[in-house]
């Protein structure tokens, strides 16, 4: 049942049937999840005696949302500051039930092949939404509360969808109306909620995609019919892949091509040593050559994120002890929009000591799987070292992704650092002699991965304001 629940709330999350089907947002699906979850914990715990075996990462983010607790108190009064955490603290709570659920290789594997499907539907939508004419929305609504409705009209441009046959008082766009209530950004695919981004779709193929080779690359020739399983798995995977190589061409995002080639170019050295980097090119440089974007409008776009960047690291200079209190970023400065970079977004809002925190979250994140890969326990089911694998490259090429995107607090990133958690618990119950400590190395590496992290988002924003 702890499965169950852990699996329905990472398609909740990524999914967001309550932006179909509203009603459903006043049952709170997330919350009654989380409850439900949380309870089929302590029922196994309880019926089983099955104990639940703490994962080296939660002493970081415990500390870390004590300081994100106090200084957003500390910044912006009780009232607004429980507020505030009241909205950051549901990440949290998703990555322990995620740690705790997933207790056993069948669990993860289960969750992977969630994940895997999740990428197939919204490759599937996006390459939908990508052949379908461009339709006038009507705007309705403020910021978050926003609702996007297509009146029917065509259209090349938001200026023609205000003149002809508009309502009076109406803000319009023109964009691509796809499946399950999904429109494109700027003529660019992308999903919903959480990833209601182009970039931010790019970053989840990305990251997903490590999955998608491990169950490719199973065999099990014992059997004539086994064998016949792993062919059609292998179909799949690979059927899979390409729509996810096209849905990030589709999204013309930047950092989902730097995301992507960091994930295939570390599954294939890993695969088949240094020289297959030159098997990937030819897999690659399309994906590359045709995601691209020029032009006006790619520039403007270079030149905002440089000036928030350099907004932002003023920001985190002018409050280097405490920040400025967690959400409050876009409020600090002049342009009004996200930091598009969670290293300065949390060392911004939570300044160098949170920057710190959140930093060693990350670090003792992929060291579990580096370290199960690198020095494996002896008799480790070799699925387990291959679920490793392939979650070291997806970590990594997240960390990569979220240099691109404000997902400090964000739902899925923190589910994301759950996988790392329910993999040693899975570990230590296989192999109770197996552990990961935080040591005196670990400190001083998590020191300089911070302060290498901020002196690249000063390059990133010098680079910007050039080009």
């Amino acid at each position: 049942m702890a499965l169950f629940g852990a699996l329905a709330l990472v398609i909740f999350v990524l999914v967001r049937p309550m932006e179909i089907w509203p009603e459903l947002a006043q049952l709170m699906p997330l919350e009654l999840l989380a409850v439900f979850t949380a309870l089929a914990l302590a029922w196994e715990a309880f019926t089983r005696g099955r104990t639940r075996i703490s994962s080296p990462q939660l002493i970081w983010l415990f500390a870390f949302l004590v300081w994100c607790f106090a200084v957003t108190l500390a910044k912006l009064g009780a009232d607004a500051g429980l507020t505030i955490m009241r909205a950051v603290s549901l990440g949290p709570i998703f990555m322990l039930l995620v740690t705790f659920a997933l207790s056993s290789i069948g669990r993860l594997r289960a969750m992977a092949a969630v994940l895997i499907g999740l990428l197939a539907l919204m490759s599937a939508v996006a390459i939908h939404q990508a052949a379908q004419p461009r339709q006038c929305l009507e705007m309705h609504g403020e910021d978050d509360e926003t609702v996007f409705v297509a009146d029917g009209r065509e259209c090349t441009a938001s200026s023609r969808c205000e003149r002809d046959g508009a309502r009076p008082d109406t803000e319009y766009r023109c964009e691509r109306v796809g499946l399950l209530r999904t429109y494109s950004t700027g003529g660019r695919v992308c999903w919903r909620g959480q990833l209601g981004d182009p970039n931010e779709l790019a970053v989840y193929i990305g990251i997903v995609l490590p999955f998608v080779f491990w169950f490719a690359a199973k065999r099990d020739p014992t059997s004539a019919e086994r064998d016949n399983r792993s062919r059609a798995t292998m179909i799949a995977a690979v059927a899979i892949g390409l729509m996810g190589l096209w849905t990030v061409v589709l999204t013309q995002s930047r950092g989902g091509q730097v995301v992507l080639c960091a994930v295939v170019l570390m599954v294939f050295v890993r695969r088949f040593g240094l020289w297959s980097v030159l098997a990937a090119l030819p897999l690659l440089l399309p994906v590359i050559l045709l995601s691209g974007r020029e032009g006006a409008e790619a520039e403007s776009s270079s030149l905002e994120r440089a000036n928030i960047l350099s907004e932002g690291l003023e920001l985190a200079r002018a409050n280097l002890l405490l920040g400025v209190g967690a959400l409050q970023f876009a409020k600090e400065v002049s342009i009004g929009f996200a930091a598009h970079n969670s290293y300065l977004l949390v060392a911004a809002e939570l300044g160098v000591p949170g920057c710190v925190l959140w930093c060693g979250l990350l670090w003792m994140t992929i060291k579990i799987p580096v370290s199960i890969v690198r020095r494996p326990p002896e008799g480790l089911d070799p699925s387990i070292i291959g679920f490793a694998e392939a979650l070291a490259v997806s970590t990594i090429g997240l960390l990569v992704g979220v240099f691109f995107l404000s997902f400090t607090y964000k739902q899925v990133f923190l589910v994301w650092l759950g996988l790392a958690g329910g993999l040693y618990g899975t570990v230590r119950r296989a192999c109770p002699e197996f552990r990961i400590q935080t040591t005196r190395r670990d400190i001083a590496g998590i020191c300089a991965f911070a302060v290498i992290a901020l002196v690249a988002v000063r390059l990133a924003s010098a680079l910007g304001g050039r080009g």
